[in-house]
């Protein structure tokens, strides 16, 4: 099995882990660091709606990975999903934990200090967008931690059933019920205020 966005197989995985692990080989976490920080990256912007708290974030858990990377166990195989998941879970906590710490700032200022930079729009399309945006906000706020998690991993990171269960920790039932009654509830939303 090779991991369609890191181009690595399993065998190819296994032996930067094992690297990393027995020899602390800098060129194996360098390896697993180009490989997956893209990934990341782009798990945590699209959580956090910040590119520099994404990018901060992002190199917390590389770090992470080193500190932490004997804790990891290499299995026997899936390997590639496992460690990924893994990866994912690092992101989640490192994100909730300064989430708690930033109580509820607004995490799409980095694009609105670009609109208002922005000489050619004019100041009603940019009150037309800050309005959008935080209506869509407002709407995957409503849904659970769950259920917000299922959707970006479902249908902004593309994974199938079967990887979103193993990054969230859930049975594959569990994650088809969690995806049906999130978009249940985004239904509702977007169609209660469409009026």
């Amino acid at each position: 099995m090779t991991d369609h966005e890191t181009g690595l197989n399993e065998t190819q995985l296994v032996e930067l882990l094992r690297r990393a692990q027995e020899e602390s080989d800098s060129d194996a976490f360098g390896e697993l660091y180009r490989r997956y920080a893209n990934r990341i990256y782009r798990y945590l912007l699209s959580k956090t709606g910040n590119v520099d708290l994404a990018e901060d974030l992002t190199s917390q858990v590389f770090v992470r990975l080193i500190e932490r990377i004997d804790q990891y166990t290499i299995a026997p195989r899936d390997n590639i999903a496992i460690f990924s998941a893994w990866l994912y879970r690092i992101a989640r906590n490192l994100m909730i934990d300064e989430m708690r710490k930033r109580r509820r700032q607004t995490t799409l200022e980095a694009n609105h200090l670009q609109q208002l930079d922005d000489p050619q729009s004019s100041i009603a399309a940019q009150v037309e967008r800050k309005l959008e945006s935080e209506q869509v906000l407002e709407r995957l706020e409503a849904l659970s931690e769950e259920q917000r998690q299922v959707i970006l991993l479902r249908f902004i990171e593309q994974y199938s059933i079967a990887e979103t269960a193993r990054i969230m920790g859930k049975s594959e039932g569990a994650v088809k019920v969690l995806q049906y009654r999130a978009m249940q509830n985004l239904r509702t939303l977007l169609g209660g205020s469409a009026s």
